[in-house]
């Protein structure tokens, strides 16, 4: 559950409107039109990313932002730009000059700085990577090609599936959804290259036109590793027709986020009454584990398809399904020709990107995840402010503070869950900044002599990593997510928020600016991720991190009554042409910002009880500046590409509506701006949402 899930990158071409702000009540809030000094010393809003000729009651997203979208240039090796992808960027940046100092540093074996510079050197090595081409996965090609019934796919499936590549099903070692304090295996449905169900079935010329490019893109990956054009055509077909197949038993993403149907706890002889066609001892055992103990499975009518799949097809199809789902799980690690294949469709096609990037540039996002806690030790060393941290945790202690507050005083819900929805925010852990230790990296191997052995060394790690701890004591320490990434998450097995340094910049967050442009920032990240705590999913678990009942049947009625006002609001918009939101997908998400924003606004008032009131800045009241820049951390330009793309999968709606439908809920946002009936950012009372 993060608060900006990032995919690839467009603009949304709707007419602004023309109301114009000298329309207002009150004088004193006319927006002024002078531009800040230098944005790298200047701290404050982006005034001139605005556009006042639009009303912030009509259009508040464009009124914010009209400026920025009108002046900036989509780069072409993006299909998204805006502020996460500007910070993002300049993060890329600041990890290619760590690994380039680590690379030229002459550190001794074993030592982090090594690992880090020889994964440097051999990913920047293109003449050597071009020397090899597909030979670099020769051998397990060649294990492929040596397969001789479907039982003998076994080790080799678990050694993708050790190397983060998804032939036939996903497998991984989480919390038990309903035993916090243990780590379970789980299994899941997968084996599929498209990026969801509705990608192998829908007649919409767009997803036909996708389906298209697939097959042409598996072809040309075989064409690449040497086998003919005519025969790769066939073989394409057989797999699409294969994963059309899997998908067909797969569930929906909206499906998939009922996390109680995805909770069936089984054990190994669970597991072959329901796929007998698939030795599963075998695998656990090639995996690397001789006992797998209990079993987590998400979507068990996923794997019964499954098993009549694997008893319907001989091995030579599935010989040709395992040597395609190669070839695309390292396309982006080997020679040009498959870099650019992979690119074509999975950037181009899916998302409009329209250049790849630099080496440079995808080694360090690549790194920034495999290597991504190493890197962060020393990105969080040179760039990121211990008074930061001391600043966000004070907000976010004031956040949980609020929200506590406003949990007794809820109408609709009974004083029993009350209290355990109050203790649940009470055992809230708040992470910020960086972990307080470090992953141990010593059992990595990484070499000077190969790019691909590297790359799948990372995998493996990272696979290993989590499999060691099965059967340990959950760590609650633990970080998922590096801390130069311009993100923050909700862990409801923890039961923690985590924020990290990446995101604890301007203009989610400047400690030389006031608090209402903090709290607009990034105290509705905080407010987003606590709000996951209690969404349509989070509210299934206790204090304590277990998927359990702990709400009565008449309030958990009363909440699914509210949320489904938020389903209908977000059903409701109309992105493109006939493309609307889906309210079910981004039902989570659009909880978290709507309430969100609220508890970071109550808990700015809250900050500044006792104290003088704040004097007015650029020609804006406080509450003005508070969701100014609420609405200007959306900044975003989309490639209609990749729009498509982010309505069909992306639990997240497209920036403008997380600022229009976020802010259309809230009175304290009408009052500020002097919305009232008839302008466009109104919306009726009985339609906004009502839930926290």
């Amino acid at each position: 559950m993060t608060f900006e899930l990032k995919l690839n990158r467009c603009i949304l071409a709707m007419a602004a409107g023309t109301l114009l702000w000298a329309g207002c009540q009150k004088p004193a809030q006319e927006m002024p039109s002078d531009a800040p000094v230098d944005s790298k010393e200047y701290h404050g809003l982006l005034l001139d990313n605005r556009d006042t000729t639009v009303s912030p009651r009509d259009d508040f997203y464009r009124y914010a932002n009209g400026g920025y979208l009108k002046r900036t240039e989509m780069p072409a090796e993006e299909s998204r730009w805006g502020v996460f992808a500007e910070l993002t960027e300049k993060n890329v940046v600041r990890l290619n000059d760590i690994m380039l100092e680590c690379s030229k540093s002459g550190a001794a074996k074993g030592t982090i700085d090594q690992k880090i510079g020889d994964f440097y050197k051999t990913a920047m090595d293109s003449t050597a990577i071009e020397k090899l081409g597909a030979t670099a996965l020769q051998e397990d090609l060649d294990k492929i090609a040596n397969l001789k019934t479907v039982g003998d796919m076994v080790p080799l499936l678990a050694s993708m599936h050790r190397r983060g590549m998804g032939p036939l099903f996903g497998m991984y070692v989480d919390q038990d959804a309903k035993n916090s304090t243990r780590y379970v295996l789980n299994l899941s449905q997968g084996g599929t290259g498209l990026p969801e169900k509705d990608y192998y079935f829908s007649k919409s010329p767009d997803k036909e036109t996708i389906r298209v490019a697939y097959v042409a893109f598996m072809a040309k990956l075989l064409v690449l590793a040497g086998e003919e054009q005519a025969k790769a055509d066939v073989i394409a077909a057989k797999c699409m027709e294969m994963e059309t197949k899997l998908a067909g038993g797969s569930k929906a993403m909206v499906e998939l986020r009922d996390a109680d149907a995805n909770y069936n706890l089984m054990q190994l002889d669970g597991m072959t009454k329901l796929v007998p066609q698939f030795d599963w001892k075998a695998y656990f055992s090639a995996i690397g584990i001789a006992e797998p103990g209990d079993l987590i499975v998400g979507q068990p009518a996923f794997f019964t398809n499954l098993g009549k799949l694997l008893g319907s097809y001989p091995i030579e199809d599935w010989k040709n399904y395992l040597k395609v789902n190669m070839l695309n799980g390292a396309a982006g690690e080997l020679s040009n020709d498959f870099v650019m294949a992979n690119f074509d469709f999975y950037e181009k096609t899916l998302s409009g990107t329209e250049k790849i990037k630099v080496r440079w540039k995808r080694v360090a996002e690549g790194a920034n995840w495999g290597l991504g806690f190493a890197l962060g030790q020393k990105y969080t060393e040179k760039y990121f402010s211990p008074n930061a941290k001391k600043i966000a945790l004070e907000m976010v202690d004031n956040i949980l503070a609020v929200m506590k507050d406003r949990l007794g005083k809820i109408e609709w819900m009974s004083d029993e869950t009350k209290k355990l929805a109050i203790h649940k925010v009470e055992t809230i852990l708040p992470k910020i900044g960086y972990p307080d230790k470090w992953r141990d990296y010593s059992k990595l191997e990484i070499g000077s002599d190969s790019y691909i052995k590297n790359s799948f060394a990372l995998r493996e790690f990272g696979f290993q990593f989590r499999l060691d701890k099965i059967g340990k004591p959950v760590d609650r320490t633990e970080w998922g997510m590096p801390p130069q990434v311009v993100n923050a998450y909700y862990n409801p097995s923890q039961n923690e928020i985590v924020f990290p340094a990446g995101i604890l910049q301007a203009p989610f967050f400047d400690e030389h600016v006031d608090a209402a442009m903090n709290y607009g920032g990034f105290g509705a990240v905080i407010g987003h991720e606590l709000i996951h705590a209690f969404d349509d999913e989070g509210s299934k678990f206790d204090a304590e991190g277990n998927l359990k009942k702990w709400w009565n049947d008449t309030d958990r009625k009363n909440f699914e009554d509210r949320a489904a006002v938020v389903k209908n609001q977000y059903d409701e918009y109309v992105v493109a042409d006939s493309l609307h939101i889906n309210g079910g997908l981004t039902l989570g998400e659009n909880i978290a910002d709507i309430h969100g924003l609220q508890m970071s606004y109550w808990a700015w008032k809250r900050s500044l009880e006792g104290k003088p009131a704040p004097a007015n800045q650029d020609g804006y009241t406080p509450e003005q500046r508070f969701f100014v820049n609420y609405g200007q951390i959306w900044s975003s330009l989309l490639r209609p590409e990749y729009l498509r793309l982010m309505v069909a999968t992306n639990p997240h709606s497209p920036a403008e509506y997380r600022v229009i439908g976020t802010l259309s809920s809230f009175p304290e946002f009408y009052a500020a701006f002097g919305v009232k009936e008839g302008d466009r950012m109104y919306r009726a009372a009985e339609k906004r949402s009502a839930i926290w």
